[in-house]
């Protein structure tokens, strides 16, 4: 299990971005994929076809949440939670054929 941070641009974006990959009671998180990358700016795509933009605070972090969210989408990674504390927001995973 991994515990990763993410710098948002501020306490809301960072807020949205743990919404957006939040657990859901089924187990099933809504993230279908990445739309677009802009700068700073990441759009999330969700399985009911909606996209959100959540701005970053750099392109190191889009870069990372990019990736991690591509795995997830892939079925390499699974969400387990999500939270948020200023404006970072902390993600933890657990990667294909890790142990529970």
């Amino acid at each position: 299990m991994k515990h990763l941070k993410f710098a948002c641009d501020d306490r809301y974006e960072a807020e949205k971005l743990a919404g957006l990959v939040s657990v859901q009671k089924d187990g099933t998180v809504y993230v279908d994929g990445i739309t677009a990358v802009i700068g700073n700016e990441i759009v999330i795509k969700l399985k009911d076809k909606s996209s959100h933009a959540v701005l970053m605070r750099d392109k190191e972090n889009v870069t990372r949440l990019e990736a991690l969210l591509r795995d997830v989408a892939k079925g390499k990674a699974a969400i387990l939670s999500s939270d948020f504390e200023g404006a970072v927001a902390e993600i933890k995973i657990k990667e294909e054929g890790e142990e529970d």
